[in-house]
């Protein structure tokens, strides 16, 4: 089978790095750790284990951050998954096979895979805390020397990922697709649902005012998690480009602020201010505060920069959520103490508690669509052949240029 395959060294590492500064194509062309390989299809693991046929593989903003090298080299995650790995782990599968001991799953049924494993994939016969609450994202298993701990598929040597033609999963990590949903919204399933679960971490209050750091996937998703939940907070979205803000409006924004990445500061910081009825006050060196802002605010940069103004465009005493993949990065916390803000952290989908009900995140969103609350249809996705993922990372890299919301490889005939 054909397969984007990922392994990485950290000779491999430096060099393309350094390579990158002159041409950032040097992450995903020829000396890069990423390539195109032919693989067998992957055998089963296990007897409660499924293989799967993949129809679409999503290019999520971490696995972007890990091909762009823009984690720092001695970040954590790196002890959480295992090289050589076929990427992907956003996906709209077909079960080819089943295992023997895998009950109310047969071949032909279309699912997304949640891509945490947790102790009941790991073959655990005890469970840990997390795990035993559905919080399969934060599992403390500490690995087993053939899964890394709290391991995802796509992030490992065993499961493979939507990254190529196959890959295989735990019959845990299965949920069904209705056939009302069509491949092209499926496959955003699993950034809406982390974006759902973000607002479920914390949700807007009455007639607090909502602000969401970014307009990328994750970020709309937040948007439309709040109008599905019925919530009528006045949302403010900051986006980059057009498209992004024409999306953020009809998802059910209130507003969007337009914010290009080379705005100068104190320019960003008024045009902040003046939506919120707060006031810039300059620092030294360029630095910037501000007095007032928003009750809450979701960042979904994950990037030093984006979490610094996030939290010093919250108000006193309000609450940041960190929706994007964050690492060592450099961020200015003196809002953190001297504005008394709450910080909460919101990774990955789980068993949630929504009106009333315990429910995962990945089934709440099918929910949400089935009932028409949400509308995936006016997300716009671009497909490419795996042979041309360069083409894809390029293009990636320059969505001014190209109006890209969600990349996805097509598998199909």
């Amino acid at each position: 089978m054909k397969a984007l395959e990922y392994n990485i060294s950290p000779l491999r590492w430096m060099a393309c790095k350094a390579a990158s500064f002159v041409v950032k194509s040097a992450c995903y062309g020829v000396i890069s750790p990423l390539k195109l390989v032919d693989r067998p299809i992957p055998e089963l693991p296990g007897g409660k284990w499924v293989r799967l046929r993949t129809l679409l593989g999503g290019i999520c903003g971490t696995d972007l951050m890990l091909i762009m090298l823009r984690q720092h080299p001695a970040t954590i995650l790196q002890r959480f998954a295992s090289f050589p790995a076929m990427l992907g782990h956003e996906n709209v599968a077909v079960i080819d096979s089943v295992g023997e001991e895998v009950t109310g799953w047969k071949p032909g049924d279309r699912v997304c895979v949640e891509p945490a494993l947790g102790c009941a994939a790991n073959g655990s016969e005890s469970v840990c805390n997390q795990c035993e609450a559905g919080r399969t994202s934060l599992c403390e298993r500490a690995g087993d020397g053939r899964l890394p701990p709290r391991v995802l598929v796509g992030l490992n040597r065993v499961t493979g990922g939507s990254w190529s033609e196959y890959f295989v999963a735990h019959q845990s990590q299965l949920h069904a697709v209705p056939e009302s949903i069509p491949d092209e919204q499926a496959i955003l399933l699993d950034p809406i649902a982390s974006a759902a679960h973000a607002v479920l971490r914390r949700s807007p209050r009455a007639d607090e005012s909502v602000l969401v750091q970014g307009a990328g996937i994750i970020a709309l998703g937040i948007v439309a998690s709040i109008r599905a939940m019925g919530l009528e907070n006045k949302v403010t979205v900051t986006a980059r480009h057009d498209f992004q803000a024409d999306l953020a409006h009809k998802l059910g924004a209130t507003e969007v602020i337009r914010l290009s990445r080379k705005m100068d500061p104190a320019l960003k910081y008024d045009t902040v201010a003046r939506h919120i009825g707060g006031r810039r006050l300059a620092a030294r060196f360029g630095n910037q505060a501000m007095l007032g802002g928003f009750d809450l605010t979701y960042d979904c940069s994950g990037s030093g920069a984006g979490i610094t103004d996030a939290i010093k465009w919250t108000r006193a005493r309000g609450t940041v959520v960190l929706v994007g993949t964050s690492g060592i990065t450099l961020v200015d916390t003196t809002p953190l103490w001297f504005d008394e803000l709450e910080v909460i952290g919101a990774n990955g989908r789980q068993i949630e508690t929504e009106a009333g009900r315990q429910i995962h995140t990945y089934d709440l969103v099918l929910d949400w669509l089935g009932s028409g609350r949400m509308d995936l249809s006016v997300l716009p996705i671009r497909k490419y052949r795996l042979a041309d993922y360069r083409s894809a990372f390029g293009e990636l890299q320059q969505r001014g240029r190209h109006p890209i919301l969600k990349a996805v490889f097509d598998h199909r005939p």
